[in-house]
């Protein structure tokens, strides 16, 4: 009989975390019981992640401990699966974009060393996280063991092969990272569009063969968004201008493909969404243009209704001042812009029009997964592009419901997280912080160091909101595009309820973390046999 720990993360998040240390026969259990919790879910459950000792359950704050509990036992009821895995072969490029140096010094021998020793090694897939199709791998020689980065990099390269905190990894696609790269890939990882989307799977074997660069395929021509964004028969949207990684549609969150890295993606602020729509009579959750702090300029084809919500830019309707937080009539030809403005509080805007946009509807959502490229606009809106309109009518428009008040200081609270440790908490909790940026994936913090006295952790599920704490002790609170495991912890968790606040903040605002705790019971222990 094995021990499983259930914790709460906030009202919106728990975790199971399995007794002893990753192998592939635990990742194997895990993977089981995750199959067998999603066949009995309730609807109240969002995903399922799996980690490499932990699985996360994301769900709404209406579940209760009770019915916690019989669902745990209703999946327990349920025969196991017997194991299995495939055996993949995976060429790669080392030196291509590698942290040669950065490997020679940390592990104390030559790069042709470090390529040697991981090309001979035989990983198996623990399980699929952090991003779309991304393997977290066991296996990895003790020589090639070393901390992940003190500060995850801004960008890793698509189809790199990396390490770090003794395991391995691939990177589907380009993306934020904390891992050291060896060098590249041209493995399919991830296609949206096959029935299984990941290329490998949990008790996979990968075997690796060194290839020089030439042997590698180039990456097919294939631009997710072109269906949505070349336009359609009907009304359309032209894109202007629009500054690269700036724009999307998106609408609600996109649950149920944690366990592929699938990003939640969906609005940033929810609140200016509905507000938008209901402004222009739209179902409150349809896809919207979110504009996250840059300008953008589009012009229509058709006379339609508009509003833009949110903050952070002035509207111009040919030139002319449009206010926001307000219905106006948009006349096919005239050429509408959002405007940078430090005059006007917030940063994310949201452009609704009557009858909204024709966006990609992709596992249940209609938001934008950028590294999945799948959802809404497929991609990144730029220059060029058109946006489909749903010719459809309206329904009756929702009367304006006041523009919140977007503040230089933001106040929001914080449960307890997946590492809750009170020395890191207690510090979260008693200073202010500073703005450094906000993206879609996360809310990056500058302040006094947390300090975190704890052991590097496995890759677990990183709850909507979860505190972050890089080795620098610079906090950063994850959003909706975050991925969907990581290795960092994560003593804390902003109660999702407050994270549009984030949304609007900009370098510089100040930010406190107030302590939500009242009273919360956080850990059980269960006597378990799944």
């Amino acid at each position: 009989m094995s021990h499983v720990k259930l914790m709460t993360t906030g009202p919106y998040a728990s975790v199971l975390q399995q007794d002893g240390p990753a192998s592939p026969a635990t990742s194997q259990r895990l993977a089981d019981l995750r199959r067998r919790l999603a066949a009995t879910a309730p609807p109240e459950i969002r995903d399922l992640v799996l980690g490499f000792t932990s699985l996360s359950v994301e769900h709404r704050p209406t579940l209760s401990a009770n019915a916690r509990r019989a669902w745990l036992q209703r999946a327990a009821a349920l025969p196991r699966d017997a194991a299995h895995g495939r055996t993949r072969t995976v060429r790669v490029a080392y030196g291509e974009d590698a942290d040669a140096q950065a490997l020679e010094a940390r592990l104390g021998m030559p790069f042709d060393e470090v390529v040697a020793c991981h090309a001979a090694h035989r990983p198996t897939v623990a399980f699929i996280g952090f991003t779309p199709g991304f393997p977290y791998l066991l296996g990895l020689p003790e020589a090639l063991h070393l901390p992940r980065r003190d500060r995850p990099a801004s960008r890793m390269p698509a189809g790199a092969v990396a390490i770090a905190a003794g395991r391995g990894g691939i990177y589907p696609s380009a993306s934020p990272g904390g891992w050291w790269v060896l060098g590249r890939t041209d493995a399919p990882l991830f296609d949206p569009w096959r029935d299984d989307p990941a290329w490998l799977g949990a008790g996979d074997t990968v075997v690796f063969e060194p290839v020089g660069i030439d042997a590698l395929r180039s990456a097919p021509v294939r631009d997710p968004g072109e269906g949505v964004l070349a336009g359609a028969d009907g009304p359309n949207l032209e894109v202007v201008g629009a500054v690269p990684g700036s724009a999307s549609l998106q609408g609600r969150p996109r649950w149920g493909g944690g366990h592929l890295g699938l990003a939640q993606a969906g609005a940033l602020d929810p609140l200016a969404l509905e507000a938008a729509n209901g402004m222009v009579g739209n179902p409150a959750h349809r896809a919207a243009l979110e504009v996250l702090g840059q300008p953008i300029a589009l012009r229509s084809e058709v006379d339609l209704t508009a509003a833009v919500t949110g903050g952070g830019v002035s509207v111009t309707l040919d030139g002319a001042s449009i206010r926001s937080w307000r219905a106006f009539a948009w006349p096919a030809g005239a050429v509408l812009e959002l405007i940078p403005d430090a005059a006007v509080p917030g940063r994310t805007a949201y452009l609704a029009v009557g009858g909204g946009y024709r966006a990609q509807q992709w596992r249940g959502s209609d938001a934008t997964d950028v590294r999945a490229g799948a959802g809404g606009s497929g991609r990144w809106v730029q220059a060029g592009d058109v946006l489909p309109l749903d010719a459809s009518g309206t329904g009756p428009p929702l009367p304006h419901p006041g523009r919140p008040v977007y503040s230089a200081r933001v106040a929001v609270h914080v449960h307890p997280g997946p590492q809750y440790a009170p020395r890191a908490f207690d510090a979260l909790v008693s200073t202010a912080f500073r703005v450094h940026g906000v993206d879609r994936t996360g809310a990056r913090l500058d302040g006094p160091p947390v300090p975190w006295e704890g052991e590097e952790i496995e890759s677990d599920g990183t709850p909507w909101g979860a505190v972050q704490i890089p080795p620098d002790g610079r906090p950063i609170v994850l959003l909706a595009d975050r991925g969907r495991t990581g290795g960092y912890p994560k003593p804390a968790v902003v109660d999702p309820r407050d994270l549009w606040r984030l949304a609007q903040a900009r370098p510089g605002d100040e930010v406190w973390l107030l302590d939500a705790r009242r009273g919360e019971v956080r850990v059980e222990r269960l006597d378990s046999d799944t």
